[in-house]
């Protein structure tokens, strides 16, 4: 799972609901970044307010992760960034995804369905003993 974000806080709960759900969360910082985790990765976290680098925008950053078509992109906001929102939405709609549809979420939207999008792992199954004969 690759997270790009500057909200640390926000950060933390996907972070958290990564490693919940068993997958290795790993935050990055621009496209190079991007490219470098992306073939190990499953999902991509794309805060759209989140700032880059110089000379690089989110919008960039989200094609560029849509550029690897096994990833499972995540676009969110504020809920008032419509106009942000909207555009991921267009973008996302138009291309292919892996593993479901790609999704646009305000923050709140985002942090509700954290559970389902990132579901946590099944706790390993103790083996049971076999009883002696008596």
């Amino acid at each position: 799972m690759i997270l790009f974000t500057t909200d640390l806080l926000f950060g933390s709960k996907i972070l958290g609901a990564a490693k919940y759900a068993g997958l290795r969360g790993q935050g990055v910082r621009n496209r190079a970044s991007l490219a470098q985790h992306a073939a190990g990765a499953s999902h991509f976290f794309l805060d759209l307010e989140a700032e880059l680098a110089e000379g690089e925008s989110a919008e960039e950053l989200l094609d560029a992760a849509l550029g690897h078509s096994h990833l499972r992109v995540f676009a969110f906001a504020g809920h008032l960034q419509a106009d942000k929102l909207r555009a991921a939405q267009r973008r996302l709609a138009a291309a292919p995804a892996a593993g479901g549809a790609h999704e646009v979420h305000s923050r709140g939207s985002l942090n509700a369905r954290l559970v389902e999008i990132l579901p946590p792992a099944a706790p390993p199954v103790a083996a049971t003993p076999a009883k002696e004969p008596t």
